[in-house]
């Protein structure tokens, strides 16, 4: 009896009845893995001597190899589908930003939570690179020194 083919044991472990995404661009049904996950919930296939993520194997035998510099990207949000219609190449920037995490809420973001802009002029980097809003930055000063100035060696004595 013959060994069977890369392709014959990952259909083995391939639900294509899965549950239809609810995000545009991703046409059809979800094809589920049910075979090994990793921690992170990611279909795992051992192929050519390695354990790979099997959504990696899915989208290059959809599409080609998966180009330098960008990484695999799930329209439908399930990390265990891999059915290539679903599966596109990103930048890791377009990636994250694609998701429904803090930073891609935060990136989305065209104002500051009192609705001034974050434009070139209104906006600060942080060391750690998220934005700042200067005009809220002013008012805070402002508050600050206007507390700072009310406060006099006498009242300082009647609140002791």
């Amino acid at each position: 009896m013959a060994r069977p083919t890369a392709a014959e044991r990952f259909a083995r472990f391939v639900n294509p009845n899965g549950p239809f995404a609810l995000i545009r661009g991703a046409l059809g049904p979800c094809h589920l893995w049910t075979g090994s996950t990793d921690p992170d919930g990611y279909a795992r296939f051992w192929i050519n001597g390695r354990n790979r993520r099997a959504y990696h194997v899915a989208y290059e035998w959809a599409h080609g190899p998966i180009p330098a510099g960008l990484e695999v990207d799930h329209r439908c949000r399930n990390r265990r589908c891999v059915n290539g219609a679903h599966l596109r190449a990103l930048t890791h920037r377009d990636n994250v930003l694609a998701s429904s995490n803090i930073a891609a809420y935060r990136a989305a973001q065209t104002h500051c939570h009192r609705g001034h802009p974050f434009d070139t002029d209104n906006t600060r980097r942080r060391k750690n690179g998220t934005r700042a809003c200067r005009t809220c930055a002013r008012d805070r000063r402002a508050a600050q020194d206007a507390t700072v100035h009310h406060l006099t060696p006498t009242t300082l004595r009647k609140a002791a």
